[in-house]
């Protein structure tokens, strides 16, 4: 379903703010991780190669292909993955505000691994 031009003009305005927060939090995590001196450098490694190939995934599904008709949609993904915040959102219509009202939102977590060490 596509949206209305006015909406469609704020959208891209909240995809930017949306885009550089997703990227924001990839980065602080990766720092997380790469700061996490209980696990071998070997095992925070593949742990951060996991979270990027994972959040690319997710990037691409809610950055990429540009259009009124897939904004909704777009919307929706960075609703949640908690990426705008309710005054953000406010700026956009009665009409979207009331499609995206109950959407939940869930932050990204690290999912942290339980490191095996081999005597090999």
């Amino acid at each position: 379903m596509s949206i209305s031009e006015s909406d469609w003009k704020k959208f891209k305005q909240l995809r930017k703010v949306a885009l550089d927060r997703f990227c924001q939090g990839v980065l602080a995590d990766t720092k997380t991780i790469t700061q996490h001196g209980a696990l071998s450098a070997h095992a925070r490694y593949g742990m951060i190669y996991g979270l990027i190939n994972d959040r690319n995934h997710d990037m691409a599904r809610m950055f990429d292909g540009l259009s009124r008709s897939s904004a909704m949609w777009k919307l929706t993904l960075m609703i949640s993955h908690d990426l705008l915040t309710d005054a953000e959102l406010s700026i956009l219509s009665d009409e979207v505000q009331t499609r995206i009202s109950d959407i939940e939102r869930q932050r990204y977590e690290i999912e942290w691994v339980e490191e095996i060490v081999r005597d090999d």
